[in-house]
């Protein structure tokens, strides 16, 4: 009798410990993740285009004394480089975040603000104000904000439909098939306007359509600075939900927890933040995908106590670095096709085709691995 109740405090206590060593664990590669982050803002701001104009002491004063002592330093910082950074990092934060939640409420891996039809949303309400007279003329109230408003009001029109779908349909899939369905019905929309519209529309389309940071202003910074404040607080309460959920809804549902109410305040959250964010920067459909899937494995764990934080930093640490790419180094074109480009690459362009590499790498590593 003894030794079988020595031989069970040894395996708790053994349990206890590799719990203590995969919690230290997390809590590393969470730390780590940080600092690189910062290093990454650090770097951003001082390679931002140009390494000779901006030094590092430039930076540690406009930062603590808000004055290089340089006029042009100065307006460089300002008015370039720290708001596209700060949106570069608020982008990471949002999307990130919302990626993670929609696939686990959704049970699958492709889910984001994309597939979900939210930027669809922000897409056709733009389409409207930029191609249809009438809606452009009613719009020009709003001055130059009036894209802005109209990729807002976008995105609460997908929000609408998606929480009136999600109060009707039991079963989380049935959502997402509706909402990919929906998106394809605003695209067709969407390319009718564009096929009966002139060239000088369509640019402008376009324009705002391609995932840029190169017009962020600290106009825009502030409300994206705030729906990310807001997504953070707001998502600190669903992660004992989203763990529930990461098991099942019938599980889930065991614990007394309201699905319908859990699947509307994702949805709400996610729409909100997408629809204040999409306007200002265009789409960056793959953070929301690729950040979550490079989390998983690098944390071996689904409790988003964790994965929440290391989802949010790994698409800030996307962000920032395919930023940094695209100010410096004029990455791929330069290496690919030995063209330099007449002017920054849209940071979207780097974020598919690198970040598209990484993941598929990734899937193709863990496909050997199951055939070894």
């Amino acid at each position: 009798m003894d030794k079988i109740q020595n031989n069970k405090k040894m395996g708790i206590l053994n349990s206890l410990k590799n719990m203590q060593n995969n919690k230290f664990y997390k809590l590393s590669i969470i730390i780590i993740l940080l600092l690189s982050s910062i290093v990454f803002l650090i770097l951003g701001l001082y390679y931002g285009g140009n390494a000779k104009t901006i030094s590092l002491d430039d930076v540690t004063n406009f930062v603590i004394h808000q004055s290089t002592g340089d006029m042009f330093k100065d307006t460089l910082l300002k008015e370039v480089r720290f708001p596209q950074i700060l949106g570069a990092i608020a982008i990471g934060i949002t999307l990130a975040g919302s990626g993670l939640m929609l696939q686990i409420l959704f049970r699958n891996l492709l889910a984001s603000p994309y597939t979900t039809g939210i930027s669809s949303g922000v897409l056709l309400m733009v389409s409207f104000v930029i191609f249809a007279t009438s809606l452009s003329n009613l719009f020009k109230v709003f001055g130059t904000a009036d894209i802005l408003i109209a990729g807002w009001m976008g995105g609460m029109l997908s929000t609408i439909i998606l929480i009136s779908i999600a109060f009707k349909v039991k079963e989380s899939n049935s959502v997402i098939i509706i909402a990919l369905l929906a998106s394809y019905l605003f695209s067709g929309i969407r390319s009718y306007l564009i096929h009966s519209s002139d060239n000088l529309l369509i640019d402008e389309y376009f324009g705002f359509v391609v995932g840029n940071l190169s017009k962020l202003t600290f106009d825009a910074v502030y409300p994206m600075a705030f729906a990310t404040v807001v997504f953070i607080i707001m998502s600190l309460f669903l992660i004992k939900p989203l763990n529930a959920l990461v098991f099942g809804e019938n599980y889930a549902k065991s614990f007394g927890l309201s699905i319908k109410k859990i699947r509307i305040a994702i949805l709400l959250l996610t729409s909100f933040v997408v629809g204040l964010i999409i306007p200002y920067v265009g789409l960056m459909a793959f953070v929301g995908i690729s950040a979550p899937y490079l989390a998983r494995p690098l944390l071996k764990t689904s409790d988003n106590t964790y994965l929440l934080p290391a989802s949010m930093l790994i698409g800030v640490l996307l962000m920032l670095s395919c930023h940094i790419i695209t100010l410096h180094y004029y990455l791929p074109f330069k290496w690919i096709f030995n063209v330099k480009t007449a002017s920054v690459l849209p940071i979207s362009a780097v974020l598919d085709v690198f970040g598209g590499i990484i993941v598929l790498y990734l899937i193709m590593q863990g496909e050997k691995k199951l055939i070894l």
